[in-house]
């Protein structure tokens, strides 16, 4: 049995084109700071068919400009390596699964689109334990490792009372027309590996759950699910009553995420009896993505302040004080189309870039309760893009935590020095502020 339903409810001048610099040597570059995630992994597990058993499903992602190519007579190859590891407890393997794979295109460009991939999954029956998956990507062509890893903490399906399974978040939920490893009932449901939702066109969280009957009969039952934002706190709530659940339940939820600030979040699900029983719980993290229009969607006022690297003081202000909506969307629109190079209309690879900046400055630099973008390594970062080379002591004797950030490829080049003054993460950018004149 399967249900669908929804529930409504100092400006500086920016490096010409914002072009995306191509790899370069990195010197001590941190890699959690400057690479984009181009391999991801997730987990969620179900009841499986034989009592005492669940079925653990490994998602994978692989984009295709992770990967390297060679020329071929049809095209472009490129050839990878996927090992999956299933720890237990105490480190020893329960199950192992290697598989080859490759990717063929015509040309060259679609080796570069970042917006391309693979999405594959691999089904463990496992017994009750705590486990931890450990992934590696072999790319065979450029010889490049990427490693990921994520725990799966043990979760009880055939207790007393009813049960809820893992939370898997999902891409796409569509009626099955074929024999497919993603089919759940008679539903085709596809992962949502990175848990990324939102961006400029889509304006729904998806997922999947299974709800499973304990060995007591249960004659009342109802699904609480909330949504949290990881600042904001308390963003939505629902509740879906249930009579007694006798059988396992395929539950496809939707939720519109329009209004919702972009950001990091906590979905919450509770399956809860009378007088407020609670039978089970279990919260999920997922990130609703920053971008131009969601942030102009939701926020115009804090979208315009994002463009203080980029925009005059007067330029932010003729957008502020837009008289009417329609003069808003004209004026916001106008300012990215005359810094379009390509002349594309409302979408633009400037806008997508600088707006791509600003997202992983909030990702990655962070701290306390300051927004990366905000902070003056996430200054540069929008400014400049990533940087050629980058120096990192973290953990010198003789001198508080510093970086060296190097940009060869500018005329003239320049280099950054950020200290972390109070030992909390906080790299402050010195002088001299342009990073030229040493």
């Amino acid at each position: 049995m399967i249900r669908t339903f929804s529930a409504i409810v100092f400006t500086m001048t920016l490096v010409v084109g914002l072009a995306t610099a191509a790899p370069a040597q990195t010197g001590y570059r941190t890699k959690s700071e400057f690479q984009e995630a181009r391999f991801a992994i997730d987990a969620a597990d179900f009841r499986a068919d034989k009592e005492g058993l669940t079925s653990l499903e490994i998602y994978y992602k692989i984009f295709y400009d992770g990967l390297s190519y060679q020329k071929t007579p049809d095209g472009y190859q490129a050839d990878y390596e996927i090992a999956i590891s299933v720890e237990g407890e105490k480190g020893q393997q329960i199950e192992g699964v290697i598989r080859d794979g490759s990717i063929k295109v015509k040309t060259f460009a679609e080796t570069r689109r970042p917006h391309d991939f693979v999405i594959n999954m691999v089904s463990v029956q496992l017994d009750k334990q705590d486990v931890t998956v450990r992934a590696a990507l072999t790319d065979k062509v450029g010889e490049n490792v990427y490693q990921e890893e994520r725990e799966v903490k043990d979760r009880d399906y055939w207790g007393k009372y009813p049960s809820l399974s893992r939370i898997e978040f999902c891409r796409e939920i569509s009626p099955s027309g074929q024999d497919s490893k993603f089919n759940k009932g008679d539903q085709w449901v596809v992962p949502a590996v990175t848990r990324q939702f939102g961006g400029d066109f889509d304006t729904t969280l998806t997922f999947y759950q299974e709800i499973y009957p304990g060995r007591t009969d249960v004659k009342y039952t109802k699904i609480i699910t909330r949504v949290y934002h990881r600042v904001k706190g308390f963003v939505y709530v629902d509740t879906v009553n249930y009579g007694d659940i006798s059988e396992n339940l395929h539950e496809a939820r939707t939720i519109n995420v329009a209004d919702f600030m972009p950001g990091d979040y906590e979905l919450e699900v509770r399956l809860e009896g009378r007088r407020g029983k609670v039978y089970d719980k279990i919260i999920e993290e997922f990130e609703l993505l920053l971008t131009a229009e969601t942030i102009y969607r939701t926020d115009f006022d804090l979208a315009v302040e994002m463009l203080r690297y980029l925009a005059t003081k007067q330029e932010r202000k003729d957008l502020k004080n837009a008289p009417t909506p329609a003069e808003r969307r004209e004026r916001w629109d106008e300012f990215w189309q005359l810094r379009d190079r390509y002349e594309h209309n409302r979408e633009n690879p400037t806008k997508e870039e600088y707006f791509r900046r600003v997202r992983h400055a909030d990702r990655y630099f962070s701290v306390m309760k300051k927004d990366g973008w905000k902070t003056t390594r996430g200054m540069i970062y929008i400014t400049y893009g990533e940087p050629d080379e980058v120096e990192d002591y973290p953990f010198e004797l003789a001198t508080k935590p510093y970086q060296v950030w190097l940009y060869y490829r500018l005329s003239p080049p320049r280099k950054f020095v950020f200290i972390d003054e109070w030992g909390d993460g906080n790299y402050e950018l010195q002088p001299p502020y342009n990073g030229i004149d040493w």
